[in-house]
This record gives C-alpha cells, structure tokens and sequence, in this order.
C-alpha cells in the first residue's frame, strides 16, 4: 500500500521467542512502511516471548513496537492489570480463558483495563491445538464474539478489539460490532482468503454501512482494523489480502485509512499523521 501521510499500524502481531525474531520482525515493518506495530507474546505453548521481552524489544524499537501484555484471565487480577499500566504496556491480549469472557470473575481485569484506557485484544474463535490443550480445558466455545457484547454493555469505556472477526461465529461478531462503538475487530485469520467480497458485503456492507444504535453516520468499515497475526514474512501477503478487499468493495479513501492505522491512532491515542 501506498505510503501517505496517515499512520500505517498493525494492530496485531506476535513476538516470537526466537533469537533475532524482534530484528526480523521490525525489519519486515519498516520495508513495509508501517510506523507502528502492536505486539504481544503470551505462552510458550504458541512459541511467543514473555511480557518482560516485549518490555525490552519496545525499548529496542520505541518509535515503532507498542507493547501488549498477555493477562491470563482467572489468574491475574485488578493489581496485576495495575501494575501491567505502571510497566509502559499500552494494552492487554486475552485468549483461553477458563469461563466465558463474560464471565463476572474476570470484572475485576476489565475495570482495571477501563479505568487505565487499555485497549484489551481478545482472541476470538478457534485457538491452534497444542498438546496442552486437555490439561489446560481449552474451549472454544468460551472465545465466542458474543461474549464481548456483554462487555461492551458492561463497560462502554473500555475498548474491546476482537480477532479475525470472530470465525467461524462471523454473524455474532459483525452484529456485536454494529450495536457498540467501543467494538473493533480485525480480519486477520483465514476469513480473507476463505471468503470473498460478497461475504464481506454481506457481513459488514460496503461503502456506506452504519451501525444500528445511536450515531448511525458512522461506518462499521471504521471500526475494522488492520490486523496480520502472522510470523514477519507473511504479513506483506496479509496486506495484500486486505488492498484485494477494499478494491473489490470500493470502500471510500478516508475508510481505508481508518482501517490501516487511523482507528488504531485514536484506540492508543497516537497522532494519526505518520
């Protein structure tokens, strides 16, 4: 894509606990002309760094990495989202919760979160399968993007961002994303290979979609957020998927610019001007 004035942001990307995965990764951002890059690690079931190295990679690249740190839901609490704000993290990243994310034990994270303007990533959907699985009572139904309906109702100043629009529950989560303003999804996954044009016209409507409550000018396009969730090499292949998309919809240049970094600006409060 074209580099223009607009802040360009993947607002999600993994880091790898692998020698030199940091380097690669910032490497690969920067010959594609992003200028920010949310990462997140998490548990070394998935191969992913710990919050202390994100800490240290983002000192590495300030200008450029914005770290997210992995909460486990159930585990931590309020104090650990607390002092998780004081560290420099700029916001949160769930998955494999052992309840519902809606569940009342888990308040306690989400308050925190709000009260700290962190955004929180939710892994919606289907997680990879690892041996871990039966010990650790993985359910994927538990990810389901219905739960966040309830979160948004619960806490409307939080900013609650879904994964790969919720798949395969694609319905629950673009009718979550109309109803609440303080709803994103990104589309990274399978869906945009899987699914054409006509899915995504279906799902969230094209150049002129608006969400159903109050302020109905605003489109849903708007709160969709470029997101790759996939190893440095790949993420230029991501990006093409999402250029293939927004021909194919003709969606508006002002849109398109909200979803490749102009809604991510305002969510973590950055200028929008690159």
């Amino acid at each position: 894509m074209a580099k223009g004035a607009t802040l360009l942001c993947d607002f999600h990307s993994h880091l790898y606990d692998e020698p030199n995965y940091a380097e690669a990764l910032a490497e690969a951002a920067q010959n594609l002309g992003f200028d920010k890059i949310c990462i997140s690690g998490g548990e070394a079931r998935f191969g992913m760094g710990s919050n202390e190295e994100l800490l240290i990679q983002a000192d590495e690249y300030p200008d450029l990495f914005v770290p997210f740190a992995f909460v486990r839901l159930g585990f931590d609490g309020a104090a650990e989202v607390e002092e998780i704000g004081g560290m420099g993290f700029r916001g949160l990243r769930v998955w494999a919760p052992p309840a519902p994310y809606d569940a009342e034990e888990f308040y306690p994270v989400y308050e925190a979160a709000e009260a700290l303007e962190m955004p929180i990533l939710f892994h919606t959907g289907f997680l990879p399968v690892t041996p871990l699985d039966r010990a650790l009572d993985v359910r994927s139904h538990r990810m389901r993007p219905v739960y966040l309906d309830t979160l948004a109702r619960r806490f409307p100043g939080l900013k609650i961002v879904g994964h790969g629009l919720g798949g395969p529950w694609y319905e629950e989560a673009g009718e979550t994303l109309r109803h609440h303003k303080n709803v994103f999804f990104d589309l990274s996954g399978s869906a945009l290979r899987r699914k054409g044009a006509q899915f995504f016209r279906a799902s969230l409507g094209f150049e002129n979609g608006t969400v159903v409550g109050e302020g109905g000018d605003e489109r849903v396009w708007s709160r969709i957020l470029f997101g790759s969730a996939v190893r440095c090499e790949e993420i230029a292949a991501v990006e093409r998927d999402y250029e293939r998309l927004f021909r194919s919809l003709a969606l508006p240049d002002g849109v398109v610019d909200d979803i490749m970094g102009g809604t991510a600006a305002r969510i973590l409060g950055l200028s929008e001007e690159a």
